[in-house]
């Protein structure tokens, strides 16, 4: 599989990622292109450390690449993201979906707070359409830039501990 960088629309787009700043209380990278090549490079460690298939790590750093695409377009939600694929010629579903589903911990962990907690129905539907490991160990990536690092994202906590209470993952992280 070619890397997503190959792709000259998507390289330029890319580049563009360089004039997005970021929320400092959220991130310590200087712009979103810096921020997504730190992910790139923490996705691929913790792939490997944790035994994912060369593969699956691909897909991991070029998920780093495309998740926040979308930011480009002015908008922080992960459907934009989303909706930039085809232009990019990915077609793959289960890829797609970890774009879409990237965040998700966010929006999930409040709605617990709110007394809305995903149901168990929520959380299988969700592991039908993604790898859950996959998935959990790029929103570790992800948080490459969190101030006081992964550990601290309350969000992102609880949804790794309610992934392992449901069976859903097997993975003991372990930082890189």
């Amino acid at each position: 599989m070619k890397s997503i960088l190959e792709n000259p629309v998507f390289a330029a787009d890319f580049a563009r990622l360089e004039q997005v700043t970021l929320n400092p209380e959220r991130h310590t990278a200087a712009n979103a292109r810096t921020h997504t090549e730190a992910v790139a490079a923490r996705a691929k460690a913790l792939g490997t450390a944790n035994g994912v298939c060369a593969g699956e790590i691909e897909s991991l750093v070029d998920l780093a690449y495309v998740h926040d695409i979308g930011k480009t377009t002015g908008t922080a939600n992960p459907a934009a993201s989303v909706d930039l694929l085809p232009r990019y010629g990915i077609y793959d579903l289960r890829f797609i979906e970890l774009v879409r589903f990237h965040d998700i911990n966010l929006p999930w962990h409040n709605s617990t707070l709110r007394g809305e907690a995903p149901s168990d129905k929520a959380w299988r539907k969700l592991a039908g359409r993604v790898d859950m490991q996959l998935l959990c160990l790029f929103m570790i990536a992800d948080r490459v830039d969190c101030p006081g690092g992964w550990r601290e994202n309350r969000p992102l906590v609880w949804f790794l501990d309610e992934a392992k209470r449901r069976g859903l993952i097997h993975i003991e992280v372990t930082d890189v």
